[in-house]
């Protein structure tokens, strides 16, 4: 059968008010009527172009809603054309297809669709980067990890909060648009220059949170609530920095400190937990556990009974099962607590703990760190104890494991490293330690 013509044009329903629906009037076997749903005020319709008029001599508010509506007219062109482009192919009902009914029904469809969809629009306009952040992060428990098949970690959720009051604050302070729109370079350099001038941030604090913001970015995209990627440009990798490792002889000093003692004589807090801080950091400076499977030891299992202990953990963070030999201090830490370990409550508590036990042990040495703090680079003397923190036990281990000569493969097996690259970063090697190591070669 041949193809017909479908004949339609847009009018108004009525002139007698300001405003008025446009409804589309159409002739195919016969007259129908359809409202558009778009309503636009009379003195701005042109009836030969069957379009407002967008000028000077209207309010910005008319022009505007004029403009929605006339895109709105030319999608339905397009759905009109799309819907009837041959309606007479493959007709699935022939007593239905090609009626009035069915072009109506067609019409109808279109229209729906643009409203829904207009609908969509205006609802994703209403999802500022803030709201869509903060219901990302609150919602981020009842996410899984594709890398691991299991729900997001805590530890994970906690910095992914930190991160984003970092940006709400930033926002707040700047006086920024809560839009989408704001993610340009400008953003970027505005942030950096926030961040150094007035927080005084370390430079790594910069790249870790550009890293979380390309992670809620990334998912907006993919709703479809921000199209322009110049984010994926932000800056998000980090450098690495100046940190210390304990020697096996530093950490023989914390563990031989008498803390009874030193508590009958009023040097430490007779209520301080910092004997189980001093015990979980030995543990700690033995098996290189990180600090999430410290605090779920009760999953280890401790095979003290075999003529070389173990200890087998599958690790919290890469689900890497790692088994580790059970040096002597950990023997007799197992037995003290009766394998009932204690656990790290409070991290800053706990790493004002490893200070204070660091001075009591005189780990007085003193270290140069180069810091970048707010885009300048300054070098600054420490005393060694003073940057003792929870995370130097798993340093200690990797970096004692290599001064030895142990390889490092073997190193990273019991460390659960996947790559030399970032297993590398654990090692804190001074040139002196390094000329020593090296000269089994130079024989």
């Amino acid at each position: 059968m041949a193809k017909k013509e479908i004949n339609y044009n847009y009018n108004l329903k009525s002139k007698k008010d300001d405003k008025s629906l446009v409804v589309v009037i159409g002739y195919f076997n016969g007259k129908w009527t359809i409202s558009t749903t778009q309503k636009v005020y009379v003195k701005t319709w042109n009836v030969e172009k069957q379009r407002c008029i967008v000028s000077t001599e209207f309010s910005d508010r008319i022009n505007r809603e004029s403009r929605k509506v006339n895109k709105f007219l030319d999608a339905l062109d397009a759905a009109i054309n799309k819907y009837m482009a041959d309606i007479y192919l493959n007709p699935k009902d022939k007593s239905y297809f090609g009626t009035p009914k069915f072009v109506k029904d067609r019409v109808k469809l279109a229209i729906e669709d643009l409203v829904e969809a207009e609908k969509e629009e205006e609802e994703k306009k209403a999802i500022t980067p803030l709201k869509f952040f903060r219901s990302y992060v609150e919602n981020m428990h009842k996410k899984v990890d594709a890398h691991t098949g299991r729900y997001i970690a805590d530890r994970t959720i906690v910095h992914h909060k930190t991160v984003l009051k970092r940006y709400e604050d930033f926002f707040a302070e700047k006086h920024l648009k809560d839009d989408f729109s704001v993610f340009d370079l400008k953003f970027q350099e505005m942030f950096m220059d926030w961040a150094y001038t007035s927080k005084n941030y370390r430079y790594n604090t910069i790249p870790a949170s550009f890293s979380l913001l390309k992670v809620w970015l990334n998912e907006a995209a993919r709703q479809g609530l921000i199209k322009d990627e110049t984010y994926k440009s932000y800056r998000s990798k980090s450098v690495e920095v100046d940190n210390i490792y304990l020697t096996e002889g530093e950490i023989s000093r914390l563990y031989a400190l008498d803390i009874p003692m030193l508590k009958s004589k009023g040097i430490i807090d007779a209520k301080s937990t910092i004997e189980e801080t001093r015990d979980l950091f030995i543990i700690g400076c033995w098996t290189g556990l990180r600090q999430s499977d410290l605090n779920h030891l009760e999953k280890a299992l401790f095979d003290v009974e075999a003529t070389e202990p173990t200890i087998t953990v599958v690790t919290e963070k890469t689900s890497e099962k790692v088994k580790i030999p059970m040096h002597r201090y950990i023997m007799e830490l197992y037995a003290k607590y009766e394998g009932k370990f204690p656990k790290m409550r409070d991290k800053s508590r706990f790493n004002e703990h490893l200070k204070e036990l660091g001075r009591l042990a005189e780990i007085n040495d003193e270290v140069i760190i180069k810091e970048n703090r707010g885009g300048k680079v300054t070098s600054i003397k420490y005393k060694k104890y003073q940057l003792i923190k929870c995370h130097t036990a798993r340093r200690s281990f990797a970096t004692n494991l290599y001064l030895k000569g142990a390889p490092t493969i073997s190193i990273m097996k019991l460390t659960g490293h996947t790559t030399e690259a970032n297993f590398m970063k654990y090692i804190k090697v001074t040139r002196e330690e390094n000329a020593q190591l090296m000269q089994q070669f130079f024989k």
